[in-house]
């Protein structure tokens, strides 16, 4: 994997593969905290390079997010709970 660096930036390529994927090189991975399951965005200007930048969220964003989403009809399980966040786990 070809890389670059001076001092004020590293530059990383990555292959694109059949289907339209990248693998993040594991350096990136590493410097901005990103796993499996991560979100990152991608910022596309009007000229000018592309910026991508993993996806963080903080908790005014959450309860927005939540208070947005469909209202529970009812009150889940401790079993329907721990299930959930097993999956979560996969």
């Amino acid at each position: 994997m070809p890389t670059s660096s001076s001092k004020s930036m590293t530059t990383v390529e990555a292959t694109v593969s059949s289907k339209g994927q990248i693998t993040l090189p594991s350096e990136l991975r590493k410097r901005f905290g990103i796993r499996k399951g991560s979100r990152v965005r991608f910022c596309i200007p009007v000229s000018g390079p592309v910026e991508v930048e993993p996806v963080r969220y903080t908790i005014k964003d959450l309860w927005r997010l939540a208070d947005e989403g469909p209202k529970p009809t009812r009150v889940m399980s401790f079993e329907e709970m721990n299930a959930a966040k097993a999956r979560r786990k996969g």
